[in-house]
């Protein structure tokens, strides 16, 4: 070998080693730099014309897993997933506070109760009655705040999904500019260690935030994409938006989440928006979409079903007896009755005006079983005349009113004690609300009593549009369901069903005997839901929707616990509350009602122990219990949600740290070993400089020589 050989071997070594111990000084200087993984000198041997010819880096390699790349990323969007959910449950136990505690609303509840209790020792007694509408305001208020907190978690969620869009389209942009460095540094050979590990590092921000799947290009670049393989970024980059609604309530139609793919340089879009929801499995965004659209709406109904019932069951006995004196008027609620349509209603009620001194004025007794009215015309007729002027009973548009023509005197309705009216199961005061205690943005019980040979009064332009989503919550498709020439409620049952123009294909609805309309999806669409975004219906003329008449859509459940709030009037004058029993056999000038009787208070008091049948209400199933163990049931199940959450995000943090350390042990700095590679380069180098110091005498000596 000539001297300019050894001398071209020598500094080859040299230039080499002095490479691998920068390598191995950058290995210790991020030994506790999160995500790092190592990098590797590759060495080859030089050979020219078959002689060897020095040492060479073929590569610096990143020391990587790429399985455990993958799971780890994997694990990180589960664990975030869990995370968020974790948080906004932690609120919402903080809202809702400790279910043994004297403010909770289990505690609420028995205070209503044992006021109760406290009236029908002295029914007369003004403070107790005050005490009493006092409990049931503080249950009620506690119902509103619960409701009202929840709908602004919702918004939270929301206005973080904008938060998160906003993040992964960052992180893509970032993607978007390492990529073409990487797939040059790979195309001319240079060292791709550095821009791999930026790279690494936001593949891992942006698992955390949705999940991903990373492919590695024939160019040495990278294409990731959801795991449900919708891209993210391959040929060109992706962008996403979501436009975060700033008012938030029940009825909320949010937007979908869009995705769309932009120039490189401009990021200006360059294609069509397409709905990306339903490709998101795991990570932040997934977490937030399953609290604002799955778990807290579940909540809400449950809350929603509660406060329904509750009023129900008071409001059943504030119409069942009577004030004394008795209101000079009463006007009930909103309903979709019409003059013309039969009553629907059997067994027996009295219309009956009362003076000052209790006695009766003049009355009227209904049977609806041997000589029932036409129609709710013939009925307002007929108590009309009998009334003889003391008294009048109306129906407009749907609401009904009865009122005594002298200022001085009251009006009271009373179902017969061996057969009371009944329609859907509610006598006729309660069924109109026409001395209701309780009241709220919806009632949340849709039992019309009516009959689909009925005609509904809508008008032929009118319709209502309807969202199909997925389970996964992306749009599956909008349909608009005219009214068109339909006249009867069982024509428009038919119109919903209609396959072609209706929503036949998805979903199936029926009219039950009580006229509650119920719907179910059919076929091989068992996970489809369906949400309202416009009803321009309007049944005979009350402005009730059809949708809203009926109950369709989960807003007019979950706003039974919005807005509730006890009768202005009864709230002003306890003595309104409703305690004593109409003498429905007293003739004209007798005492029909007595002060301090205590059978209304004994029946709000038996509210307590009585069976109330609730409805499926988000993960609630249908039951018959106490409304107390309901508000337990309630309760118990936001707390087991909250568990739920906490245990998953235990689990996946446990699972996340086991394979980092894994990927730890493959692609961690470990000191020993760089220290012992740092002696091993450095011993190389001063060997390679000892020689090259060796070939510089014989250089000298030549020289001397000659």
């Amino acid at each position: 070998m000539s001297l300019n050989n050894i001398l071209s071997t020598s500094l080859s070594g040299l230039f080499t080693n002095q490479a691998a111990i920068r390598v191995t000084s950058n290995n210790i200087a991020n030994v506790n730099t999160d995500g790092y993984a190592r990098n590797r000198v590759v060495t080859e041997s030089q050979v020219v014309q078959g002689t060897s010819a020095g040492v060479s880096i073929s590569e610096i390699q990143r020391v990587v897993d790429r399985f455990l790349e993958s799971a780890l990323r994997t694990a990180g969007s589960n664990t975030a997933e869990y995370a968020v959910q974790r948080e906004f449950h932690d609120r919402l136990q903080g809202i809702l506070g400790d279910p043994a505690s004297n403010s909770s609303l289990s505690a609420r509840i028995d205070d209503i109760f044992a006021a109760v209790s406290d009236l029908a020792l002295n029914p007369a007694d003004v403070l107790r009655r005050q005490q009493s509408l006092s409990e049931i305001e503080s249950f009620t208020d506690q119902i509103n705040l619960f409701q009202d907190q929840i709908q602004t978690l919702r918004a939270d969620a929301s206005q973080q999904i904008s938060e998160t869009v906003d993040q992964i389209n960052t992180q893509i942009q970032r993607i978007a500019e390492l990529n073409p460095l990487l797939v040059r540094q790979n195309g001319t050979g240079g060292e791709t260690g550095g821009l791999e590990g930026q790279l690494a590092q936001v593949l891992n921000t942006l698992s955390e935030l949705v999940d991903i799947r990373v492919e590695r290009t024939s160019a040495g670049g990278v294409a990731v994409s959801t795991q449900s393989g919708y891209p993210l970024f391959d040929s060109a980059p992706l962008q996403l938006e979501y436009d975060a609604p700033g008012i938030v309530d029940a009825g909320t139609a949010f937007p979908t989440i869009n995705v769309y793919y932009v120039d490189g340089d401009t990021y200006t879009q360059t294609s069509s928006s397409k709905d990306f929801t339903q490709h998101i499995r795991s990570g932040k965004l997934a977490g937030l979409l399953a609290m604002r659209d799955e778990q807290l709406v579940d909540l809400s109904l449950s809350l929603g079903e509660l406060s329904a019932r509750t009023m129900d069951e008071f409001n059943a006995v504030q119409n069942q007896f009577s004030a004394v004196p008795p209101p000079n008027s009463m006007l009930g609620k909103q309903t979709i009755v019409d003059g013309s349509h039969a009553t629907g209603f059997s067994g027996i009620v009295t219309f009956a005006v009362v003076d000052a001194d209790n006695e009766l004025v003049q009355k009227v007794t209904v049977d609806f079983d041997s000589t029932p009215p036409a129609d709710f015309d013939a009925l307002v007729a007929q108590v009309n005349a009998a009334l003889g002027g003391a008294g009048s009973l109306s129906l407009d548009n749907g609401v009904m009113s009865f009122s005594a023509t002298n200022a001085a005197n009251g009006v009271v309705i009373a179902d017969d004690a061996v057969s009371p009216s009944d329609r859907a199961g509610r006598g006729f005061s309660h069924y109109f609300g026409m001395n209701d205690l309780l009241s709220a943005s919806a009632s949340g019980i849709y039992e019309t009593g009516l009959s689909g040979t009925e005609t509904h009064g809508m008008g032929a332009t009118e319709s209502i549009s309807f969202r199909i989503l997925k389970e996964t919550g992306g749009e599956f498709a909008t349909v608009t369901v005219p009214v068109g020439a339909t006249t009867t409620y069982n024509d428009m049952v038919a119109a919903l069903n209609d396959g072609a123009t209706g929503l036949g294909n998805f979903f199936n609805f029926s009219l039950g005997a009580d006229g509650q309309l119920s719907y179910a999806a059919s076929g091989g669409y068992a996970n489809l839901s369906l949400q309202v975004v416009s009803d321009s219906t309007n049944i005979a003329a009350t402005g009730l929707s059809f949708t809203k008449a009926f109950g369709v859509g989960d807003q007019y459940h979950v706003n039974a616990a919005s807005g509730v709030e006890l009768n202005q009037a009864i709230q002003n004058d306890p003595n309104l509350l409703a305690l004593a029993v109409f003498d429905t056999s007293a003739a004209v000038g007798e005492v029909v009602l007595t002060d301090g009787d205590q059978r209304g208070a004994l029946a709000f008091q038996q509210i307590e122990t009585s069976l109330v049948n609730f409805a499926e209400a988000g993960e609630l199933k249908p039951s018959a219990v106490t409304l107390s163990q309901y508000v337990a049931r309630f309760l118990g199940n936001a707390g087991l949600q909250a568990l739920r959450a906490e245990n998953l995000e235990a689990d996946n943090i446990a699972l996340q740290q086991e394979v980092a350390q894994r990927n730890a042990d493959v692609s961690g700095v470990n000191m020993d070993e760089e220290l012992a590679n740092l002696i091993v380069y450095q011993n190389a180098y001063s060997a390679a400089a000892r020689v090259l110091s060796s070939v510089q005498e014989l250089y000298d000596n030549l020289l001397a020589v000659v």
